[in-house]
């Protein structure tokens, strides 16, 4: 299906590919329909669009992938709400907040989103106790991770003044 949207203009979604938050995300409870847009000048950051209203589209990334180092558990109750039969059917990314100075980008670690890939159900949680950032620096790990798989070990590198 065709989606006309505010930032990328008309784009085509697979209907199979998109996604539900039966309980909405927080700040945005009335929007339930995402769809995760991807597009190779923005890698590693892939866009949650609103498919209810087109105007709402946040930037997330596969946390993982950036940051293999990255470990949280899910509580029962999210598996049980997601119907989560194997780890292998899930897609986790993290909202990515990009400011004027792209350096000064963000990650929140602290609420992932879970999304169960086989029922396209979805949850952002908190992690309660959790030492994670609302507000982790995120860039240079990005730079890093495109320079690794574009084979450039010095790409990305940030010189500091």
């Amino acid at each position: 299906m065709q989606l006309d949207t505010l930032r990328f203009g008309t784009v085509e979604v697979d209907e199979k590919k998109i996604i539900v938050f039966n309980d909405g995300i927080p700040g945005l409870e009335q929007y339930r329909k995402y769809a995760l847009l991807q597009f190779e000048d923005s890698y590693p950051i892939v866009w949650l669009q609103s498919m209810e209203d087109t105007g709402i589209c946040l930037p997330v990334l596969d946390t993982f992938k950036v940051l293999p180092e990255y470990v949280f558990d899910i509580d029962e109750t999210d598996v049980r709400a997601l119907e989560i039969k194997s780890p292998d059917d899930l897609h986790i990314v993290s909202v990515v907040v990009i400011p004027d100075d792209i350096q000064g980008m963000t990650v929140n670690l602290a609420a992932p989103i879970i999304i169960n890939t086989i029922t396209g159900k979805a949850r952002q949680i908190v992690l309660s106790g959790s030492e994670y950032n609302v507000r982790a620096p995120v860039f240079q790990q990005i730079c890093n991770l495109v320079a690794r798989e574009e084979g450039d070990d010095d790409a990305g590198t940030v010189e500091k003044a």
